[in-house]
Protein backbone atom coordinates (compact mmCIF):
# COMPACT_ATOMS: atom_id res chain seq x y z
CA UNK A 1 0.00 0.00 0.00
CA UNK A 2 0.88 3.35 -1.07
CA UNK A 3 1.10 6.50 1.38
CA UNK A 4 -1.56 9.23 0.71
CA UNK A 5 1.36 11.55 0.01
CA UNK A 6 2.60 9.49 -3.22
CA UNK A 7 -0.80 9.10 -4.51
CA UNK A 8 -0.63 11.86 -7.69
CA UNK A 9 -3.84 11.57 -8.69
CA UNK A 10 -6.35 14.63 -8.94
CA UNK A 11 -2.90 16.69 -8.72
CA UNK A 12 -4.16 18.45 -12.26
CA UNK A 13 -6.85 19.90 -10.59
CA UNK A 14 -5.87 22.76 -8.44
CA UNK A 15 -3.67 24.08 -11.99
CA UNK A 16 -7.08 23.65 -13.67
CA UNK A 17 -8.75 25.80 -11.35
CA UNK A 18 -6.76 28.18 -10.94
CA UNK A 19 -6.24 28.50 -15.18
CA UNK A 20 -9.69 29.07 -15.52
CA UNK A 21 -10.11 31.47 -12.95
CA UNK A 22 -7.47 33.63 -14.28
CA UNK A 23 -9.36 33.36 -17.91
CA UNK A 24 -12.22 34.96 -16.38
CA UNK A 25 -10.64 37.55 -14.19
CA UNK A 26 -8.89 38.46 -17.83
CA UNK A 27 -11.75 37.96 -19.76
CA UNK A 28 -13.88 40.47 -16.83
CA UNK A 29 -11.56 43.32 -17.52
CA UNK A 30 -11.27 43.17 -21.09
CA UNK A 31 -15.33 42.94 -21.32
CA UNK A 32 -14.99 46.15 -18.64
CA UNK A 33 -12.90 48.05 -20.89
CA UNK A 34 -15.04 47.30 -23.92
CA UNK A 35 -17.72 48.60 -22.05
CA UNK A 36 -16.10 51.43 -21.13
CA UNK A 37 -14.98 52.49 -24.98
CA UNK A 38 -18.82 52.23 -25.88
CA UNK A 39 -20.00 54.29 -23.59
CA UNK A 40 -17.57 57.18 -24.42
CA UNK A 41 -18.28 57.00 -27.62
CA UNK A 42 -22.00 56.62 -27.73
CA UNK A 43 -21.74 59.69 -25.36
CA UNK A 44 -19.06 61.41 -27.75
CA UNK A 45 -21.07 60.72 -30.80
CA UNK A 46 -24.37 62.43 -29.03
CA UNK A 47 -22.25 65.40 -27.93
CA UNK A 48 -20.83 65.55 -31.30
CA UNK A 49 -24.41 65.62 -32.67
CA UNK A 50 -25.68 68.11 -30.17
CA UNK A 51 -23.22 70.48 -31.21
CA UNK A 52 -23.26 70.21 -35.25
CA UNK A 53 -26.80 70.88 -34.25
CA UNK A 54 -26.00 74.33 -32.94
CA UNK A 55 -23.31 75.31 -35.47
CA UNK A 56 -26.17 74.71 -37.98
CA UNK A 57 -28.45 76.84 -35.24
CA UNK A 58 -26.19 79.77 -36.49
CA UNK A 59 -25.92 79.94 -40.06
CA UNK A 60 -29.21 82.54 -39.72
CA UNK A 61 -26.73 84.58 -37.82
CA UNK A 62 -23.62 83.46 -39.63
CA UNK A 63 -25.08 83.69 -43.64
CA UNK A 64 -25.55 86.84 -44.03
CA UNK A 65 -21.86 87.91 -42.75
CA UNK A 66 -20.62 85.40 -44.95
CA UNK A 67 -22.60 85.91 -48.14
CA UNK A 68 -20.91 89.74 -47.77
CA UNK A 69 -17.95 89.13 -46.63
CA UNK A 70 -15.63 86.93 -44.70
CA UNK A 71 -17.30 86.97 -40.99
CA UNK A 72 -19.23 85.20 -38.64
CA UNK A 73 -22.42 85.99 -36.92
CA UNK A 74 -22.69 89.71 -36.35
CA UNK A 75 -25.92 92.24 -36.55
CA UNK A 76 -25.71 95.92 -36.64
CA UNK A 77 -27.18 97.31 -33.97
CA UNK A 78 -27.69 101.66 -34.83
CA UNK A 79 -23.67 102.30 -35.45
CA UNK A 80 -22.32 99.20 -33.36
CA UNK A 81 -21.68 96.01 -34.90
CA UNK A 82 -22.16 93.07 -32.43
CA UNK A 83 -21.83 89.71 -31.75
CA UNK A 84 -24.51 86.95 -32.51
CA UNK A 85 -24.20 83.42 -31.68
CA UNK A 86 -26.10 81.21 -29.84
CA UNK A 87 -24.80 78.28 -27.54
CA UNK A 88 -28.16 76.41 -27.59
CA UNK A 89 -29.44 74.11 -25.28
CA UNK A 90 -27.35 70.90 -25.30
CA UNK A 91 -27.88 69.13 -22.08
CA UNK A 92 -31.79 68.70 -23.40
CA UNK A 93 -30.78 67.55 -26.63
CA UNK A 94 -28.01 65.11 -24.95
CA UNK A 95 -31.44 64.44 -22.36
CA UNK A 96 -33.37 63.26 -25.46
CA UNK A 97 -30.75 61.34 -27.09
CA UNK A 98 -29.21 59.42 -24.67
CA UNK A 99 -32.54 59.05 -22.08
CA UNK A 100 -30.89 61.00 -19.28
CA UNK A 101 -32.46 62.01 -16.27
CA UNK A 102 -31.73 65.09 -13.91
CA UNK A 103 -30.12 64.85 -10.89
CA UNK A 104 -28.47 67.83 -8.82
CA UNK A 105 -26.20 69.67 -11.23
CA UNK A 106 -25.47 65.85 -13.74
CA UNK A 107 -27.19 64.28 -15.87
CA UNK A 108 -27.59 60.39 -15.25
CA UNK A 109 -28.47 57.45 -17.48
CA UNK A 110 -29.91 54.64 -15.26
CA UNK A 111 -30.04 51.24 -17.05
CA UNK A 112 -31.09 47.83 -15.20
CA UNK A 113 -32.03 50.04 -12.11
CA UNK A 114 -28.39 51.25 -11.54
CA UNK A 115 -26.39 54.56 -12.61
CA UNK A 116 -24.78 53.79 -16.03
CA UNK A 117 -23.08 57.03 -16.45
CA UNK A 118 -23.06 60.48 -15.45
CA UNK A 119 -22.56 63.57 -17.23
CA UNK A 120 -21.88 67.05 -15.98
CA UNK A 121 -19.70 70.29 -16.26
CA UNK A 122 -21.19 71.03 -19.79
CA UNK A 123 -18.84 73.89 -20.93
CA UNK A 124 -19.77 75.80 -24.87
CA UNK A 125 -17.67 77.99 -26.36
CA UNK A 126 -18.02 79.28 -29.58
CA UNK A 127 -15.46 81.05 -31.65
CA UNK A 128 -16.71 83.57 -33.95
CA UNK A 129 -15.07 84.48 -37.13
CA UNK A 130 -13.96 87.83 -37.06
CA UNK A 131 -15.24 91.30 -38.64
CA UNK A 132 -14.07 92.02 -42.03
CA UNK A 133 -10.69 90.23 -41.44
CA UNK A 134 -8.04 91.45 -43.90
CA UNK A 135 -6.74 89.10 -46.40
CA UNK A 136 -2.87 88.55 -45.75
CA UNK A 137 -4.22 86.45 -42.22
CA UNK A 138 -5.79 83.03 -42.29
CA UNK A 139 -9.18 83.37 -41.63
CA UNK A 140 -10.45 81.64 -38.55
CA UNK A 141 -13.94 80.13 -38.93
CA UNK A 142 -17.09 79.69 -37.10
CA UNK A 143 -16.37 77.26 -34.63
CA UNK A 144 -18.72 75.53 -31.84
CA UNK A 145 -16.76 73.65 -29.06
CA UNK A 146 -17.90 71.42 -26.20
CA UNK A 147 -16.16 69.81 -23.32
CA UNK A 148 -18.25 67.71 -20.59
CA UNK A 149 -17.54 65.54 -17.70
CA UNK A 150 -18.00 61.74 -17.84
CA UNK A 151 -18.68 59.36 -14.86
CA UNK A 152 -18.37 55.88 -15.36
CA UNK A 153 -18.96 53.94 -12.55
CA UNK A 154 -17.12 50.31 -12.70
CA UNK A 155 -18.73 47.55 -12.83
CA UNK A 156 -15.88 45.22 -12.35
CA UNK A 157 -14.55 44.78 -8.82
CA UNK A 158 -17.54 45.11 -7.26
CA UNK A 159 -17.70 48.46 -7.08
CA UNK A 160 -14.58 49.20 -4.94
CA UNK A 161 -12.57 50.36 -7.79
CA UNK A 162 -13.19 54.52 -8.93
CA UNK A 163 -14.86 55.17 -11.55
CA UNK A 164 -13.38 55.98 -14.94
CA UNK A 165 -13.51 60.16 -15.58
CA UNK A 166 -13.17 61.48 -18.56
CA UNK A 167 -13.55 64.93 -20.43
CA UNK A 168 -15.62 64.60 -23.72
CA UNK A 169 -14.14 67.06 -25.86
CA UNK A 170 -15.93 67.81 -29.13
CA UNK A 171 -15.73 70.93 -32.03
CA UNK A 172 -17.75 71.59 -35.16
CA UNK A 173 -16.86 74.18 -37.51
CA UNK A 174 -19.54 75.70 -39.89
CA UNK A 175 -18.50 76.07 -43.19
CA UNK A 176 -20.04 77.36 -45.92
CA UNK A 177 -20.60 74.69 -48.97
CA UNK A 178 -19.79 77.31 -51.40
CA UNK A 179 -16.82 80.06 -50.78
CA UNK A 180 -14.78 82.46 -52.62
CA UNK A 181 -11.55 80.78 -51.94
CA UNK A 182 -12.92 77.58 -54.49
CA UNK A 183 -13.29 79.98 -57.50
Amino acid sequence: MKPVWNNRSGNGFPLIVSIVLAIIIVSCAVYEYMRLKIIASGVRDAVQSSIITVATENYSNVYTGLRQSYSGGFTRIQNQWNEQVSTGDIYNRLSEQLGLTKQDNAYIKIATGQEEYRLSGLSVTIFNAPFAPDSSTPIRQFTAKAIIHLEVPLSFGWRHLPPMQADVDVEAVYMPRFSREGR
